[in-house]
């Protein structure tokens, strides 16, 4: 085929390069699939013939069955061979589940991602899309649909990803080189759009005049009138040298595998001055690599007439046009896509021949007359001449002629009977019908020879690996559509937005999309003091997912809708409740989770309360449980040792403070006996100092006594207490009077001793004199002379 893309524009502006290229492509892709959408158009309108539309019917029969006044009957058995696929495709919908392939994926992330995908899912209504396009690839053979993005509102900057339906196979063109089965390989792709006129203005008012003249005008479908504006959009994906490299990044310590054009600046950096430092270096050594290759980029244009209206950017790396083929063959380079209605053709016509021609046969037989005698009904041609055709409650006749003779009484011959060979043709075209596509009375409902129920679903599953390539390709194609998804999401939501996704086990969460998050997964727990965010009386989960860690891929399911399986096991495990009375005190929550009615969740989490801890799995594993047992009890024991050893300690030093104390009890003891002699002996110089009589002078005595009192202080005076008992007047020695202003007071408070004399332990009394103990008198004191 023609490869538009070699052609060469460098002398043509940009945009006239764009169209005509498109141009190009669009003609062979028209070419290519010329015969197929013939075809395809054929057999659509077969599959909804009826009555009205006569599409069963070729068009001379019908000229020629109706110049002759004949019926031409359409008793459309093809749509109910169509609807049971269509409908079985509808109960058993393919699901996306993403799985984790490497690069710190891990399970529940994937879980997450598969949660975000139905999310998208669901706010699309795909499964409407879906079956829109299972109905045009049953019926005709090809169906089709979109992924698109767009803003959340009229306001938002932030962007939403939705599937997108297209309603008329026939306005698409996909890549016909493509060589995997769901296009994902495709180059390029184009979406027709026809608008009347007045839309197309008022959609694209800066664009009326380039919308008169189309480039994509295809007269054959009957789409380009003068009332039509056909709008293209156009995919193309273009592809540029690039160098793949390879390194593990100093920083992060992670393998970093990305084109050079793309790393920052840092990374370049390191990455060039590695290279340069291990070009002589043996390969073995090298941490660095790189090697050539190309990276693709996809364009998007909006083509009216000969301009381009719109352009951007499509953040994946497929076209996103996901496409839907029932059998698809390429016999002597023409391609042919077929559905279920091509086998059923020549039946069909069969049946309604031969159900058009029992008819004819019927209504052309005249109506059974009566045999009967002149004179039986001599008199009574009144009620006669009607009664072929209308029912009497009676009819007289003459029984007697003239003679009294009996006469016999009128009789009816046999009704006609309907060819037995129309109805023969009949029952073999059903045959064939049912031969041709697989599906017998089984699948249709009908009463066979099949009677038990092992028998009836064998034959049923026959029915079904017969067309169970449509519900194969409908989970190819679904396949495809995560794959995209699963590329768009990390590009899309590339700001921290909060879904709130109802997944399918019923439960609730909030996912917080984060790229910029360390991992593909966090669970925030409940603050503490702080109630969990509920939502009809369910805990819902607070998740941080990041899309862009790790890589996921896809696989597509087929089987029962999550409802239908819900449904069943809910009716199962209600069987086993009836059986089983001990069954609700063990399983109930499980019951009551797949329930269908309100308040079924908290009836569930009231009943798991009640069930032992061991059974739901929320009780600790048993042999770790032991575990933390026995290390309880080491613990403790631990800590009895340990008081033991605390008390033991504590006794000790009780005991060494005791033995200090009677220590310094006994250096105290010692102490004071010393100084009660050093007292004794100035007592006793003081006294014979006092018994001198009048050998010594006062005058002679007073220098030698304030010698005596400063070598006793000098030597250790006494305490405190040994200054409330010193020698009284009848101790003996000269007695020296205090002033009488200190008879009888107390001592001077430590705080008046502001201004002692040169003898320590005097004391000043409120007269302003200093005085001192005296020893020689307990109780008394001595002046202290200045």
């Amino acid at each position: 085929m023609n490869d538009w893309t070699t052609t060469p524009y460098s002398d043509l502006k940009k945009d006239e390069a764009i169209i005509i290229e498109a141009k190009g492509r669009y003609h062979v892709c028209e070419e290519w699939e010329s015969q197929a959408r013939v075809w395809y158009e054929l057999d659509i309108k077969f599959a909804n013939g009826d009555s009205r539309n006569m599409y069963q019917w070729d068009e001379w029969v019908i000229g020629d069955r109706i110049s002759t006044n004949r019926p031409c009957l359409t008793i459309n058995k093809t749509n109910q061979h169509n609807l049971l696929i269509i409908n079985d495709a509808k109960q058993n919908k393919p699901g996306i589940n993403i799985r984790p392939v490497g690069d710190n994926a891990s399970f529940e992330a994937a879980q997450v991602f598969q949660e975000v995908v139905r999310h998208i899912e669901y706010i699309s209504s795909a499964e409407n899309v879906y079956d829109n396009a299972t109905v045009s690839q049953v019926q005709g053979g090809m169906g089709y649909w979109r992924v698109c993005t767009d803003y959340i509102s009229s306001k938002s900057r932030s962007q939403e990803i939705y599937i997108k339906r297209i309603k008329d196979a026939r306005s698409v063109y996909l890549d016909p080189d493509i060589i995997e089965v769901d296009g994902s390989d495709a180059r390029f792709g184009f979406i027709f759009e026809d608008n009347p006129r007045d839309l197309y203005n008022a959609k694209y008012p800066d664009f009326k005049d380039v919308g008169g003249s189309t480039l994509f005008s295809n007269t054959s479908d009957g789409w380009a009138t003068k009332d039509i504006v056909r709008v293209a959009e156009y995919y193309r994906k273009t592809q540029k040298k690039e160098i793949a490299c390879s390194f593990t990044d100093p920083n992060t310590g992670k393998l970093v595998e990305e084109f050079y054009s793309k790393l920052t600046p840092e990374q370049k950096k390191y990455y060039d001055d590695r290279r340069e430092y291990e070009k002589d270096l043996p390969t073995i050594e090298h941490t660095c690599f790189e090697r050539s290759s190309v990276s693709d980029d996809i364009e998007w244009f909006k083509i009216a007439g000969n301009s381009i209206i719109d352009r951007g950017p499509w953040l994946g790396k497929y076209i996103p046009i996901v496409r839907l083929v029932g059998t698809e063959t390429v016999i002597d380079g023409v391609l042919d896509r077929k559905g279920h209605t091509r086998a059923l053709l020549d039946a069909q016509r069969m049946y309604n021949i031969n159900t058009s021609a029992n008819v004819e046969f019927g209504a052309l037989q005249t109506k059974v007359p009566w045999l009967a005698p002149m004179a039986a009904v001599e008199g009574l041609e009144e009620y006669w001449k009607t009664a072929n055709t209308q029912n009497h409650a009676w009819l007289p006749w003459n029984h007697l002629d003239e003679d009294g003779k009996e006469i016999p009484p009128p009789v009816r011959p046999a009704a006609p009977q309907s060819s037995p060979g129309y109805v023969q043709q009949m029952q073999i075209a059903q045959n064939e019908m049912m031969m041709v596509s697989g599906q017998y009375q089984a699948q249709m409902g009908e009463n066979e020879n099949a009677k038990s129920g092992v028998a009836i679903n064998a034959r049923q599953r026959q029915g079904d690996r017969a067309t169970y390539h449509f519900i194969d390709n409908l989970a190819i194609a679904v396949r495809f559509t995560g794959k995209i998804l699963i590329d768009l999401v990390p590009k899309i939501y590339d700001t921290p937005r909060v879904v709130r996704i109802a997944a399918t086990d019923g439960s609730v969460m909030n996912v917080t999309i984060d790229n910029n998050a360390p991992t593909p997964f966090e669970k925030q727990p409940t603050p503490d003091g702080q109630s969990p965010e509920m939502d009809k009386a369910q805990q819902m989960a607070q998740i941080i997912f990041n899309p862009s860690v790790g890589i996921y891929d896809v696989q597509s399911d087929t089987g029962p809708s999550f409802a239908t399986r819900r449904q069943e096991a809910f009716n199962a495990l209600t069987q086993i409740a009836a059986s089983n009375k001990e069954f609700m005190g063990i399983a109930g929550d499980l019951l009551w989770k797949v329930a269908d009615f309100p308040e079924a969740q908290a009836l569930a989490e009231r009943y798991r309360r009640i069930i032992p801890k061991n059974i739901t799995g929320d009780a600790p594993d048993p042999a770790a449980d032991e575990m933390m047992h026995k290390a309880a009890d080491h613990i403790q024991q631990l800590q009895g040792e340990l008081a033991d050893m605390v008390q033991k300690y504590k006794d000790r030093t009780r005991e060494f403070d005791i033995k200090d104390r009677e220590l310094d009890l006994k250096s105290t003891q010692t102490a004071v006996s010393e100084i009660r002699n050093d007292f004794d002996a100035l007592s006793k110089r003081i006294t014979a100092l006092g018994n001198a009589g009048p050998a010594f002078s006062l005058e002679q005595i007073q220098p030698l006594l304030k010698q005596a009192i400063a070598e006793a202080l000098q030597a250790g005076g006494p305490g405190p207490d040994a200054m409330d008992h010193l020698p009284g007047p009848h101790e003996g020695g000269t007695p020296i009077v205090p002033p009488d202003g200190l008879n009888g007071q107390e001592l001077p408070s430590k705080s008046e001793e502001d201004s002692l004399p040169d003898i320590p332990g005097s004391r000043k009394a409120p007269d302003g004199q200093h005085y001192i103990s005296d020893p020689s008198r307990e109780g008394k004191f001595m002046q202290v002379m200045q």
